[in-house]
């Protein structure tokens, strides 16, 4: 039996072992408890913490009042500098010489405090925001997340935005964040009378007017404390709409004033008699002290408000920066071209840079969106026909006299050229290069209006939004500025990419006017970056240079205005542009290459004052200055040369077949052989066609142009040459030809069995062959297997066929005579032994499916003669024009079995059938 000794240590035993298992399950349940419940604090209490740490980085960025009212030290001012960064063109000073005074609320008269919080925040003081810990931590904390920020408004915002934000741009902190952070630790630290009193000395008035000190004195050479009520019922509508500030627009900021005095009589901060005597009262706004540009003025305007548009991206408050920053600011100015372009003549002057878009000179006010474009629009049009793949350089357009559709119903729009000449049928080039406005009005009227304006614009002429879209704004009506057309050519300059500096407005970039602004410590604010700025393509470069090869066509332009001179410029190949609208208010001179763009626009006084010597001295001397040689516009690869004839613009079908010239066209384009030029044997003495008696020595080869029905009549009764028809009367004949063909006619299409005949006019003949040869000047010649037969009447008679013939052949007869002499006789004869092809298909031609629309697409090798559509065995209708198609009247019910057939000239046909149901 165990002692008791034992018992009791046993029993101890075991009751530590209880307590302790008892406390091993207390730990693991508070582990099991607890944790979750510390992980779910953890990011509470991050969020806190992160919430915290953000407010007091945010809250030591916010400024002092003072510090916020004044930012240029005394005798300090912005300057804008030519582009050498010598030459000072423009200073922009602080209104009060860098010493405003910081006025306090007690110091203003009372309805000038008034009028400013109607205008701006009317409950400002009756009912001020107050700091509130628990929407400023919820606002942060929706920042934190991610989440849109409710709407801000009122007056502290507006001075946290305009006042705060500013100056702490080089924080690095996100200005949202400032904001939410600025705004609470403003309720808590300030006043709302100190926020108001901050808000008149630091609000921007327009202009240089930083605080209401300022605008009293810049707008009525008064201090602020003096101000009246009117006076200030005028400043404090201009606080509200800078823009529009008195000096901008006196009438506006006049009447917005004179509704301020209203709400003010209605909300009783004035009495009748004060309102009667403010109404009446008219202040007296001093002219404007802003220091003119004594070099480029309205360059240094463009430059200012680009400067104004470059900081506003980049630092926010840009009118504060500039006017009282002390910014040290490079323009593009280059003041040798500015001194040619004064010079030059004409009342507004343009010179960019075709690569970079820099703006290098800018005289008189080439800015403003107010002359008619008139010959601008010309080679947009043709762009258009390039763009849509209707027209080429060598299409063929008409210089006539024409009727369109006028601007107005009932109206008719008959253009004339400018020197009152017609010419008839041309290529598109010469009409293009001589800037003819029949044909360029032809052109247009096959597109709509509309979409060439779409592409005016997006090339950079803005302004030609409000005009109507119809012909006759290629010649009047419509606005545009010259730098905005200079803008718009530097785009077909640099084949298609539009240079310059990224903007926000309608066009993806503006013409470059600063290149670097540095602060009043020479530190750079922003620099322009050409690598970083690499230019847009707005249109193909084939387009482009198809343009500007026409453009700086010379030859083209003197060849069809009989004596043009030239645009040339030191070696290099400028593209040149001219002309006037048609009230002659508008004049426009433009030369550009790949280096440089340079416009002019003349008015009505200023047209004579530009001599023709002095704008090719302007263009030499300004591409003398360029670095490099000469440059020239590189051909695409997808831009390709080739021989077309003269005026068709067609494919020459034989090599002396009709005058040709070399034109560049899109490559793969689409050319069918001529058909419109014919060459004719001709009697030289006569004129007339050659006969069998005309001799040898007479006979002459001449190519003739027959224009297109459409032009015929104006053809016939301006005496233009046509061939002749009638065959000469050569009298007894002084020499007939040995050997002749009667049968096939020369440069005849023939198929496959091609009946000959010919006559031997001497007695003696022995021997005869014929044979033939391929092309114009055959290298070999083959016998002609089909042997000649004597008909009755003496003549020589053979039937060739010629099944596996094809293209253009020589045959050749010649005679052996008894005394060893031979003569002989050619024929040149185009061989079409190939069917046309043909598809045939139909629409319904009538709502009611009455009548069917039929469409034969044909192809042929050499021309098509006519399609011949059939119902059934029954002829319908027969056309010979392309496209060719025909209406078809459908029976009562029943099947329509149609039949299309397609012939060529020498009578190969193709047939095409087609079963139209029709329900009974």
């Amino acid at each position: 039996m165990p002692a008791v000794a034992h018992i009791i240590r046993r029993r101890h035993s075991r009751k530590r072992r209880r307590h302790s298992q008892s406390r091993r399950s207390a730990f693991w349940m508070c582990l099991l408890l607890g944790l979750p419940l510390l992980l779910a604090s953890l990011p509470v209490m991050a969020g806190l913490g992160l919430s915290f740490w953000l407010y007091l980085q945010a809250a030591s960025h916010l400024p002092t009042p003072q510090s916020a009212s004044l930012q240029q030290p005394a005798g300090q001012s912005t300057r804008f500098y030519d582009r050498s960064g010598q030459t000072v063109l423009q200073r922009i000073q602080d209104p009060l010489g860098g010493q405003g005074l910081w006025l306090g609320l007690d110091e203003l008269p009372p309805y000038a405090i008034d009028a400013f919080l109607l205008a701006h925040d009317s409950d400002f003081l009756s009912d001020p925001p107050r700091f509130d810990l628990l929407d400023s931590a919820l606002r942060l904390w929706r920042y934190i997340i991610g989440l849109p920020q409710p709407p801000s408004e009122g007056l502290l915002s507006d001075l946290t935005r305009d006042a705060m934000l500013p100056m702490t741009r080089a924080s690095g902190i996100d200005p949202a964040l400032l904001e939410i952070v600025f705004i609470a630790e403003s309720q808590r630290l300030h006043t709302p009378r100190s926020l108001l009193e901050w808000r008149l000395n630091s609000v921007y008035f327009g202009g240089e007017a930083f605080g209401i000190q300022a605008a009293a004195h810049v707008t009525f050479g008064i201090r602020a404390q003096d101000l009246d009520l009117a006076q200030a019922a005028l400043l404090a509508a201009s606080a509200r709409q800078p823009h529009l500030n008195p000096h901008s627009a006196e009438q506006d900021s006049r009447d917005r004033a004179a509704d301020l005095l209203f709400a003010m009589l209605d909300a009783q901060l004035i009495d009748k008699a004060q309102f009667e005597s403010a109404n009446a009262s008219q202040p007296v706004i001093l002219a404007p002290t802003r220091d003119a540009a004594a070099i480029a003025p309205n360059f240094a305007s463009y430059a200012r408000q680009q400067a104004a548009a470059i900081l506003e991206r980049q630092h926010g408050n840009a009118q504060s920066l500039i006017a009282r920053g002390g910014l040290r600011i490079i323009t593009t100015l280059d003041l040798d071209l500015q001194r040619q372009a004064q010079s030059a003549g004409g009342d507004s002057l343009v010179v960019i840079d075709a690569n970079s878009g820099e703006l290098l000179s800018l005289h008189g006010d080439a800015l403003a969106r107010q002359h008619q474009p008139a010959t601008l629009l010309h080679p947009i049009v043709y762009m258009q026909a390039f763009l849509q793949r209707e027209l080429t350089p060598a299409s063929m357009v008409f210089d006539v006299p024409g009727a369109y559709p006028g601007p107005q119903a009932e109206l008719i729009y008959s253009p004339g050229n400018a020197d009152g000449s017609y010419r008839g049928a041309l290529n598109l080039r010469d009409a293009m290069a001589a800037h003819l406005l029949a044909p360029a009005v032809q052109v247009a009227s096959a597109f709509p209006m509309s979409d060439i304006l779409a592409t005016a614009r997006a090339l950079g002429m803005q302004g030609l939004d409000a005009a109507q879209p119809h012909l006759e704004l290629l010649e009047r009506g419509g606005q545009v500025s010259l730098l905005d057309a200079a803008h718009a050519y530097s785009v077909l300059a640099a084949l298609g990419k539009m240079p310059g500096l990224p903007a926000d407005g309608e066009r993806p970039r503006d013409p470059l006017a600063i290149l670097e602004i540095a602060d009043s410590h020479g530190e750079l604010l922003w620099s322009y970056q050409r690598e970083q700025a690499g230019p847009t393509q707005i249109i193909e470069p084939s387009l482009a240079y198809l343009v500007n090869d026409i453009l700086a066509d010379d030859e083209a332009r003197r060849r069809t205005l009989q004596g043009e001179a030239p645009a040339t410029a030191s070696g290099r190949r400028v593209a040149s542009l001219a002309g006037q609208s048609a009230d002659g208010r508008d004049s426009w001179r433009l030369a550009y290459s790949p280096d440089l763009v340079i416009a002019a626009h003349l008015d009505g006084q200023s047209a004579a004052d530009m001599e023709e010597s002095a704008w090719q001295a302007l263009i030499d001397s300004a591409h003398a200055q360029r670095d490099g040689p000469p440059g020239s516009w590189r051909r695409p690869p997808d831009i390709e040369e080739y021989l077309v004839c003269e005026i068709s613009g067609l494919l020459p079908a034989t090599t002396d077949h009709c005058p040709t010239r070399r034109e560049i066209l899109p490559a793969g384009a689409s050319l069918r052989r001529d058909d419109m030029w014919q060459r004719l044997e001709i009697n030289s003495a006569t004129g007339l066609l050659a006969t069998v008696h005309t001799p040898d020595d007479l006979r002459e080869e001449v190519a003739y142009f027959m224009p297109p029905e459409a032009i015929m009549d104006w053809w016939l009764e301006n005496e233009r040459p046509l061939p002749p028809s009638s065959y000469s009367a050569d009298g007894e004949p002084a020499a007939s030809k040995a050997v002749e063909f009667l049968a096939p006619a020369d440069y005849a299409y023939v198929g496959a069995n091609v009946e000959i005949r010919a006559a031997i006019n001497r007695e003696d003949a022995e021997s005869w062959r014929l044979e033939y040869g391929a092309e114009v000047n055959p290298q070999a010649w083959l016998p002609v297997d089909d042997p000649l037969r004597t008909s009755g009447d003496g003549q020589l008679a053979a039937t060739w066929r010629t099944a596996l013939l094809s293209g253009i052949h020589t045959l050749r007869l010649t005679v052996v005579f008894a005394d060893g002499s031979q003569a002989s006789d050619t024929r040149l004869l185009t061989f079409d032994n190939t069917p046309p092809a043909i598809q045939l298909r139909a629409s319904p031609a009538s709502a009611d499916q009455a009548s069917l629309a039929l469409i034969a697409e044909v192809s042929d090798n050499l021309a098509i003669e006519r399609v011949e559509f059939y119902r059934g065995d029954e002829l319908v209708a027969v056309d010979f024009d392309w496209p060719h198609g025909a209406e078809l009247q459908l029976g009562e019910g029943g099947d329509s079995q149609i039949r299309a057939l397609a012939f060529d000239q020498v009578g190969n046909r193709a047939e095409a059938r087609l079963r139209v149901p029709r329900e009974s």
